[in-house]
């Protein structure tokens, strides 16, 4: 029962992690650069509902059930098991999730919660500052790359996961 309980963690945390990157990066970020000071309420509206909060939980629980099923799984994280194709894949894939979720979470997080705060300030107030004009055009710079490279890293993730199994 444990088993089925860690995979549906997993995996339902795991689509809904790497869904919400996909959508983000993709999808998100572009329309907020976009918006300009209209990506402030945006900001706002997402720091009310609680994602930077909800994002690193889930992928939290991810983790913390992907380690469990590998510890169950190769009983006992034994060196034999990560000599397999499959203990490496698993291994391998769940070192890039933490990565990622690293980058994402000290890298990626504060950023984003700066460029919010900063585009939710009055426009004249941001438009009068240089500084604030350049700390904005750095702080998107930042999301955009490590944005970037969380995306990669968490399909790279998913996708060594859902294959491990049959190399």
């Amino acid at each position: 029962m444990e088993i089925i309980a860690l995979r549906l963690i997993h995996v339902l945390g795991g689509i809904f992690w790497v869904g919400s990157v996909l959508f983000t990066t993709f999808f998100l970020l572009p329309v907020l650069a976009q918006a300009g000071q209209a990506a402030g309420p945006v900001m706002a509206g997402l720091r009310q509902r609680r994602f930077l909060t909800v994002l690193p939980l889930v992928a939290l629980l991810t983790i913390g059930s992907g380690l469990r099923l590998l510890w169950l799984t190769s009983a006992g994280l034994t060196a034999a098991y990560f000599t397999t194709p499959g203990g490496q894949a698993y291994a391998g894939s769940g070192l890039a999730a933490i990565v990622a979720f690293l980058l994402g979470l000290l890298v990626t997080r504060p950023a984003t919660a700066r460029l919010g705060a900063l585009t939710q300030r009055p426009a004249e107030v941001s438009a009068d500052s240089q500084g604030a004009v350049v700390e904005i055009a750095s702080l998107r710079r930042r999301v955009g790359l490590s944005s970037a490279v969380v995306t990669f890293l968490v399909t790279a993730a998913a996708a060594g996961m859902a294959v491990a199994r049959y190399v």
